[in-house]
Formats: C-alpha cells, structure tokens, sequence
C-alpha cells in the first residue's frame, strides 16, 4: 500500500482578468486589471508553506504575488514552459482584422481556433499541449516534500488536464477555466503509478 504522504497536492490556479482593448486580442504579457479582488475563497482551498511555480507572464506573476502574501510560499520559481499559447503577431489586434484569416479554415464549437492551427510566428494549442505534457513527465518523475501551487493560464490549465485524461487537443479546448479558477490534483510516485491501472494522476476538482 503506499503511504498517504507520498501522495502529492498541485494546486493549479489560474491569473485574474487582464488588461485588453475591447474587441481585441489580449497582448502576449498583459498586465493584471488593478483592482481589489477578494480571493478569500479561493486562498481557504489553497495550502500555506507550499513549493511555488509560476508562469514567467506579468499577469501570472502579480496574481502570485497577491496570493503569496497570505499563503506565504516555501519556495517560488518562473517556470517558462509554464506561458499560455502565443498567439504571435495576432496579439493585441483587432478580432475584425484576424477573422478573415480563420473563416475559411475548420472551425471549433468552442475556442477561437482549431488546436492544430498555428498563428503567424505563435504557436498552435497542440504545441501546447506538447510542451505541458513534457513538464508534467518531469513532475512525475520527480519527488515533492510539500504541495505545490502553480501560478498559469487557461491553456496551460488545459493542456495538463489533457494529459491526466489523454484527452485530444481539441476536446481539451473545450474546458472551460475562469479567471482564479482551477484544477486541484493529487500525484503519487512513479514506482507506485506503474504497478496498477489509472496513472499517476488523480483529479479532485476543476473549477
């Protein structure tokens, strides 16, 4: 039987609302919208003295840093694997301008774009997904002393989700992350996840 305690939380939190001219594409870094927000709920689901991994983006860090000064992190890094899709050239320009580009294209019920479509000089959601699925192998490779919070966006929130389930990228567009929403899960050792069904992962929550 494995021991509780080998078991792991990741706590994965999404950034707040940014700052972005209406009917346009958000910039590639954009900053946090300045505001008082009340977190409380979501710092009572949150663990104190927990290792930090924070997506390198302006608007993951001041969320981080918000919430560090309640829950007061044991250590804190900038993960750049952690950034949300890049969507390139098309970052703050107007939705009107990039449509003409993606209307003849396949089409999603539910994202902007199709996961295999890369943007010019961004990258595509699958590529996401590839990067993700490569720091989450690392996570299960390696060994926790206390949970671990990270600090990222939507798509990354996604794409390890994806990789939990196996999902497709495209059904993985699919999921829905609010702003401070999240996914809360639970990772157990490698030599324990091999020996039976169901992988390393356990999904608690996504909200």
């Amino acid at each position: 039987m494995i021991n509780e305690h080998e078991i792991i939380k990741f706590h994965f939190v999404r950034h707040g609302p940014v700052v972005k001219q209406a009917g346009h594409l958000p910039a590639y870094d954009a900053p946090l919208i300045e505001q008082d927000y009340d977190l409380a709920d979501l710092i009572e689901t949150l663990p104190k003295n927990a290792d930090w991994h924070v997506s390198p983006l302006q608007r993951a860090r001041q969320t981080a840093a918000i919430l560090s000064q309640t829950l007061l992190p044991r250590s804190q890094n900038i993960v750049p694997n952690l950034a949300e899709q890049n969507f390139g050239d098309w970052h703050d320009q107007p939705i009107a301008d990039i449509w003409p580009y993606l209307d003849a294209l396949p089409k999603h019920n539910w994202a902007f774009m199709t996961a295999d479509f890369c943007p010019p000089n961004g990258e595509s959601f699958a590529t996401q997904m590839r990067r993700m699925a490569a720091w989450c192998k690392s996570q299960e490779r390696g060994s926790f002393e206390t949970a671990q919070i990270i600090v990222a966006h939507a798509g990354t929130i996604r794409a390890v989700i994806a990789h939990i389930l196996g999902l497709s990228a495209d059904n993985a567009q699919a999921i829905e992350i609010p702003h401070f929403g999240g996914l809360h899960a639970s990772l157990m050792p490698a030599k324990q996840a091999t020996k039976h069904r169901g992988g390393a992962w356990q999904i608690h929550r996504i909200a």
